[in-house]
């Protein structure tokens, strides 16, 4: 259907699969990818924001939209759907591409915010030094150091690791 440029028709295909299995994040995706590919951004995102509110564990589909988002220039809305994201506190990829991106743009302070809350969110050892790594990239070497003595508060016995 895509292929004779019979959209309605795609689209009407899509959704029957949709009904029969929506726990399918691949249908999904091949589902937004029709749209995106063929100028329909307002379509995908609508696509989009179905998938990942009946699969919001599934982080391919939100990267592909954040990608989306980003790739058509529209940042803002790739910060709203980072932000919708972190809401159910996704593993540590989602966080730190959500600080990469914030970087890419020159927003320090916001990949440091985003950078926060990944470590109030995940408090473990590998995130700490992140987050000091991130403070020691940026030229913070004060920052960082306070990074480091919050870590060694914050993690309490966990802090005798040798990684900090």
């Amino acid at each position: 259907e895509e292929s004779q440029q019979d959209f309605a028709r795609a689209r009407s295909v899509y959704e029957r699969a949709m009904h029969i299995d929506y726990r399918n994040p691949a249908m999904w995706q091949r589902y937004a990818e029709m749209e995106m590919r063929n100028g329909f951004l307002n379509h995908a995102r609508n696509v989009w924001e179905r998938a990942t509110t009946l699969l919001p564990r599934v982080d391919a589909l939100w990267l592909k939209w954040v990608h989306m988002e980003e790739t058509a220039g529209n940042v803002p809305g790739a910060r709203q759907v980072f932000e919708r994201w972190m809401q159910y506190k996704p593993g540590e990829t989602a966080w730190k591409c959500y600080a990469k991106m914030e970087q890419r743009y020159g927003e320090l302070e916001k990949a440091r915010e985003v950078i926060q809350q990944f470590v109030l969110c995940h408090n473990i050892i590998d995130t700490w030094l992140y987050y000091a790594k991130f403070e020691e990239k940026v030229a913070e070497i004060e920052r960082a150091r306070r990074v480091y003595e919050e870590a060694v508060e914050a993690l309490g016995e966990w802090a005798k690791d040798e990684k900090l």
